[in-house]
């Protein structure tokens, strides 16, 4: 690892904060692609990163277990990021929003098996 990129952590939710089981974002499955759609809020770093590490519900009827993660490149189609964070300290590290609106990415981006 040469540290040429950065990962942001994406869990924290407008409705649910870090509560998992209170978690909106979705991943559905289209053949050899996920579709994700959320929206994530207080993420460090976004709009900087290249890589987001995404927490989405694959399968809602397992409530927490039923969550499952995603890499997530800046690039990808349908990735937006709301105005920076306006804070009383840590300005060298920007929080924004990160907007998934139909995010199309292939399968073999899940990190480890749907639900761990």
């Amino acid at each position: 690892a040469k540290g040429d990129a950065m990962f942001s952590y994406a869990l924290s939710e407008p409705d649910a904060g870090s509560d998992a089981a209170g978690m909106k974002t979705k991943a559905v499955r289209d053949g050899e692609f996920w579709v994700l759609n959320g929206v994530k809020r207080w993420i460090t770093n976004a709009g900087v990163s290249e890589f987001y590490t995404v927490m989405a519900v694959t399968d809602p009827t397992k409530r927490s277990k039923g969550i499952s993660a995603f890499v997530v490149e800046k690039g990808d189609e349908g990735v937006s990021f709301g105005a920076p964070e306006k804070k009383l300290g840590i300005k060298g590290s920007p929080t924004r929003e990160v907007y998934f609106d139909n995010v199309r990415i292939p399968a073999d981006r899940m990190i480890g098996a749907e639900g761990t």
